[in-house]
């Protein structure tokens, strides 16, 4: 979106530098893409009339001109094929500067002399592409200062905004915007009020809606006896500087306050309404419609349009119908404006592939209570720029009331959050230059009445954020977090989310994230029992997709998928797992109990295999193993284990674990080869299943914390010849227990057997870690631990170095 610092200016009385406006501006967190200078390089331009217009005698495409400027005469050759005589044109005369500092000489042109150059938008940086020299209005004064004639100089800033922010998607709304910046007030230029007929428009036309959940508010006035051709100066001028083509007095008074106010509005010829009579109305099925572009659309039934008595006239909120525009012979002007909601906008533009400037300001939200102004602001400039008689009265049709958000604001939560230490009044007047009110005052509680432009101003953090971003981000306190010693609350988050993911890892699991959502017929595919905890579960009203309607009571179904991908690509092992809610109906007006659980599966080969472990299938030990990891980590050791096959999904070898009190904690088992069948899996296949919040009720372990070592490691290694009836397990004891307290950490890393070794005997490498708690380790002590270590290795085992 184009901004015009010249047009913004008629709002807002900013005497500030361009570049300090637009420095402020992106501080505040609006993003300015590109800024472009116009006329600021230029000198020496002035307004010129062609007097007279030849052939260059020496070249077919050069033309010989001379132009006046009304007190003087002067020989131009130009290229261009669009000039004529009579017309204005801009001169750059000897010794003008044009952007990119070119500066104009007397030159000579297949030996004709120039003494000047006529001008193209392009050549005065006002367009990025031009066909010709730049045509001036006939009334355009001649010898005048070409600069200040075209509102020159100007900035053009290009924003990008946010989808939020509607608001700020006109000239107005970046006003309010710098003026709340800069604590200046904004308002909008005066436009006197015409006079009205004593012909009401309620005689002229009647306005219905009857899509009356897809339009809040449609409103119109009529215009009689107006003369329609070109823009004034200052009208078709405000809209090709933002890249608006001039179209006629009508049309651009419509675009002009589109962009001045946000507002989007259309005007129909009146003559062309049959009937007399408007209806907001959904499209009837086969129904087509010639559009403004040049185009004819087949609507669909779900689509809003502005019908007449027989046809739609319009496409609502995108585009008006060519059986309906405004001509030059239009002499009655039937104006709209109104609110629709955003969604079917939205909807409707993107089936038929259109994108239009009110479309964009539709699908995004527009000013309910700026519906009216803008109507009868437009209606006073058309009156201006193009006479007629404006009717008495406004016809509208509304079907819903708008009442502003009011918001409880608390300026001491605004410092909490923040961090920051401004005063009440500081804030306030933040929020007051935004435009909001103040209804009450209970303590340090303010009930604030947002504006009705600032649709995303609907909570007490969205008005928090507002003071922040106009005090300044760069004014918030730059902070080092508090880092509490005290361990992660169980009741933040998943229990013991931490510790169990780390038992997983250690085991070699990789860790999976899925949709809340399951299908339908996942209670089917589990072979689930009618009277199952699992057939409680919730259907959403409106999925995001036919596959995704209930909200998963169990994790178990999204992982099976996962592994059935993963052994599908050739994976020779699927250890997968998830800790994440789930939810479960209540049978109480369709509300849902969310609890968290953490659950595994497991196919294929083991995991975590390495160099010290055979490769092999997993099992059910490898479950229970991990089972028991977790209810050692969690310090809970009253258990009740039962082997059972009460679940359905379960097959054979399975068990429950219960707490003292009978509460199952976690299960587990190998699946039931069924429901692999349902997920297209060869077994075996095993799950785990863990309720969090029932084992972290039951958990007791205290948590500890262990800090980090201040003085340095020493490493060594060591190889030994073991006898083969001697485990690898009894030598890390005795090490461990030889080693004590130095030793803390022992860890096996090479076996050899074979070539140079006897029979019955293999070799053991391990690496020693030694470190002590005050002071560090000489060569020496760690040498002497060492020996001592080998010494009763070969005292008990006849163990050997190698």
């Amino acid at each position: 979106m184009l901004i015009s610092y010249n047009w913004l200016k008629n709002y807002v009385a900013i005497n500030e530098p361009v570049e300090k406006v637009i420095d402020r501006i992106i501080h505040a967190g609006v993003e300015v893409a590109n800024v472009r200078h116009l006329g600021k390089d230029i000198t020496g331009v002035v307004i010129a009339e062609l007097l007279s217009v030849e052939k260059h005698p020496k070249a077919d495409r050069l033309s010989l001109t001379k132009v006046s400027t009304g007190t003087e005469t002067f020989q131009v050759v130009c290229g261009a094929k669009n000039i004529a005589v009579g017309q204005k044109v801009p001169l750059a005369k000897v010794g003008a500067v044009l952007p990119g500092d070119f500066k104009i000489k007397e030159a000579k042109i297949r030996d004709i002399e120039s003494f000047g150059m006529l001008c193209s938008a392009k050549e005065l940086g006002l367009a990025e592409d031009a066909e010709g020299i730049l045509i001036l209005p006939a009334d355009a004064p001649l010898g005048a200062d070409f600069l200040p004639y075209m509102g020159l100089p100007d900035t053009l800033f290009e924003l990008e905004i946010t989808p939020n922010r509607a608001d700020l998607l006109s000239h107005i709304g970046i006003a309010r915007e710098v003026g709340a910046l800069f604590n200046l007030p904004v308002q909008l230029t005066a436009v006197p009020k015409p006079t009205e007929s004593k012909t009401a428009t309620s005689s002229k036309i009647k306005v219905a809606i009857e899509a009356k959940d897809l339009c809040r508010l449609y409103t119109c006035r009529v215009i009689e006896g107006v003369k329609v051709g070109p823009s004034p100066q200052w009208l078709a001028q405000a809209l090709e500087k933002i890249g608006q083509k001039s179209i006629n007095n009508i049309v651009d008074v419509t675009n002009f306050v589109l962009h001045e106010l946000g507002q989007p509005l259309h005007a129909f010829d009146l003559g062309q309404i049959h009937g007399s009579q408007i209806n907001v109305r959904k499209a009837k099925k086969g129904e087509k419609i010639p559009l403004l572009d040049k185009t004819e659309r087949e609507l669909k039934e779900d689509m809003l349009v502005i019908a007449d008595a027989d046809r739609p006239v319009a496409l609502a909120g995108i585009m008006g119908g060519s059986n309906s525009q405004v001509t030059e012979q239009t002499q009655t002007i039937l104006l709209e404006a109104a609110l629709f909601l955003p969604g079917t906008v939205r909807k409707t533009a993107r089936q038929l592939g259109i994108s239009t400037d009110s479309s964009y300001r539709f699908e995004r939200g527009i000013d309910p209570q700026g519906v009216e102004a803008a109507l009868q602001r437009a209606a006073s400039l058309i009156v201006e720029v193009a006479g007629g008689q404006l009717a008495k009265g406004v016809v509208s049709a509304v079907t819903q009331d708008f009442k502003p958000a009011q918001v409880k604001f608390r300026p001491s939560r605004a410092n909490a959050i923040l961090g920051t230490n401004l005063s009440d009044k500081a804030q306030l007047q933040i929020l007051k230059g935004l435009g909001c009110q103040f209804e009450a005052e209970v303590g340090d509680v303010l009930v604030v009445q947002c504006p009705s432009y600032r649709l995303d101003l609907t909570r007490e953090i969205d008005l928090i954020e507002e003071v922040a971003r106009l005090a300044g981000y760069d004014q918030i306190p730059t902070v080092a977090p508090k880092i509490s010693s005290v361990l992660s609350d169980i009741k933040s988050g998943a229990p013991y989310e931490k510790e169990i993911r780390f038992i997983f890892h250690q085991a070699g699991y990789f860790e999976a994230v899925n949709s809340t959502f399951l299908p339908s017929n996942f209670a089917q595919k589990l072979k689930l029992a009618a009277n199952h905890p699992y057939q409680r579960f919730q259907e959403v009203d409106n999925p995001i997709a036919d596959d995704q309607k209930v909200l998963r009571p169990t994790l178990l179904p999204s992982l099976l998928v996962n592994a059935q991908l993963n052994l599908s690509h050739q994976r020779e092992s699927a250890g997968l797992y998830e800790i994440n809610k789930v939810f479960s109906a209540t049978g109480d007006d369709q509300l849902v109990a969310e609890r968290f659980q953490a659950v595994a599966v497991l196919a294929g080969q083991a995991p975590n295999a390495d160099w010290t472990q055979l490769v092999r299938k997993t099992d059910f030990y490898d479950i229970k193993g991990l089972a028991e990891d977790l209810l050692t980590i969690t310090g809970i050791e009253k258990t009740q284990w039962e082997y059972t096959g009460e679940n359905p999904y379960l097959d054979g070898q399975s068990f429950v674990v219960k707490d003292s009190t009978g509460t199952v904690l976690l299960w587990g088992g190998a699946l039931n080869p069924k429901v692999l069948k349902e997920y297209e899996m060869n077994g075996p296949c095993f799950a785990l299943e863990i309720e969090l919040s029932a084992l972290a009720s039951a958990a007791k372990k205290p948590q500890s914390y262990v800090a980090l070592p201040k003085f340095p490691e020493a490493w060594r290694d060591i190889a030994l010849v073991v006898p083969d009836a001697v485990t690898s397990t009894q030598v890390i004891s005795a090490v461990e227990e030889q080693g004590k307290p130095l030793l803390k950490q022992v860890e096996l890393f090479d076996l050899y057997r074979g070539k140079n070794l006897p029979e019955g005997v293999r070799s053991l490498a391990y690496r020693l870690r030694f470190q002590a708690d005050d002071k560090t380790l000489t060569d020496k002590e760690v040498s002497d631990k060492m020996n001592q270590i080998v010494e009763l290795l070969k005292e008990r085992f006849s163990i050997a170095l190698r």
